[in-house]
């Protein structure tokens, strides 16, 4: 190998929502990774090579993702990417990494579609079937509530979402009387909540993004629907629909991984505040561990890494004391963590129980 080469840097691709409806969500992942890679580099890069993080935009749109994995899938790249934030995204690339032997690595695509998606896609958050068991048995058992209705995007996310907790909740012994569903992007669905408040419920689920939860929480409350509205996504705590829903986002009850704890958690916490002068948002963690699992995959893999030995690396971890908890990738590629249910009270979110 020439110097040259030896002293090239590592391309790692990165297919994320910068823009769009979940760049809420992206956003973070990216500057995650970002400090990884400028920790890696720091200090000295993998056997003296520095990384280089190429991100691009999918736009929250599946077809975009595919377009942007489509560039980053070039030779020289590492064949390993970050992404997508959202499950369409991911379900949507995952053929084309596998017919590639392409590692794909999502923060927060939660489909239970992804753990059959291939032998080369991972995700360092648990799926949605295991997220759904778990706010359904919250609202059975802890709130005690029996009949529901569901109120969700018209997407593998929103579908995914909404069936696993029907499932978990019809098997309990509740029932999910009334299903409404919109597009991506949509500003009105009082028609939607108007069925929701007229169908003698005792709440609703609710399957949505950052953007179109700040259009449920406001026209719910403009409708005068008093059910409790539980969300299967994380978007609740986006700060985007605590500013702009405001006292509407008050008593909105919602599911996410739960806060890690430990020495791994606390030292990410206090660099990515030093580096961008904010307190980590949802899936800045899982964007850093993801990076940094890729060096390691990398390292191991010596001077030619390919998507198969990248990929046995990535079965073969246990235990990672990661930044968002720890990770063990199953026989799928998933990872099981504990999970938060959580709330909205006075603005600010509150954690109401760890499962």
């Amino acid at each position: 190998m020439s110097a040259a080469a030896e002293n090239a840097s590592i391309t790692i691709g990165a297919v994320l929502a910068l823009t769009g409806d979940a760049a809420h969500w992206g956003v973070p992942a990216r500057d995650g990774a970002q400090l990884a890679v400028e920790e890696i580099n720091a200090a000295g890069g993998i056997g003296g090579r520095k990384l280089a993080l190429v991100v691009e935009d999918d736009h929250s749109r599946p077809a975009d993702a595919v377009a942007a994995f489509n560039r980053l899938a070039a030779p020289g790249n590492a064949p390993v990417m970050l992404g997508a934030i959202t499950s369409s995204a991911t379900l949507a690339i995952a053929p084309l990494a596998e017919a590639r032997q392409i590692v794909l690595i999502s923060p927060s695509s939660t489909s239970p579609k992804v753990t059959d998606a291939g032998d080369f896609i991972f995700r360092v958050i648990p799926s949605g079937s295991l997220r759904a068991k778990i706010l359904a048995d919250y609202v059975y058992n802890d709130r005690g509530l029996r009949k529901l209705a569901a109120l969700y995007i018209d997407n593998e996310g929103g579908i995914g979402g909404a069936n696993a907790f029907k499932a978990h909740f019809t098997q309990l012994g509740g029932m999910v009387t009334l299903a409404e569903t919109y597009p991506q992007g949509a500003t009105d669905l009082r028609s939607q909540l108007g069925k929701i408040n007229a169908a003698n419920v005792d709440g609703a689920i609710v399957g949505s993004y950052p953007p179109d939860t700040v259009v449920v929480l406001k026209q719910a409350r403009e409708l005068g629907i008093k059910v409790p509205l539980f969300f299967t996504t994380e978007s609740p705590e986006s700060p985007q629909v605590l500013r702009e829903a405001g006292d509407a986002a008050n008593g909105a009850v919602y599911i996410l991984a739960a806060p890690a704890t430990g020495a791994a958690p606390e030292k990410f916490a206090r660099a990515y505040e030093a580096r961008f002068k904010h307190k980590a948002e949802v899936f800045a963690a899982e964007g850093y561990d993801v990076m940094r699992l890729i060096a390691d995959a990398i390292t191991a893999a010596g001077p030619s890494p390919s998507g198969p030995s990248i990929r046995d690396f990535l079965y073969r971890v246990k235990n990672y004391a990661g930044a968002s908890g720890a990770i063990t990738f199953d026989q799928h590629g998933d990872v099981v963590k504990p999970y938060a249910i959580r709330g909205i009270e006075r603005g600010a979110p509150k954690t109401i129980v760890v499962k």
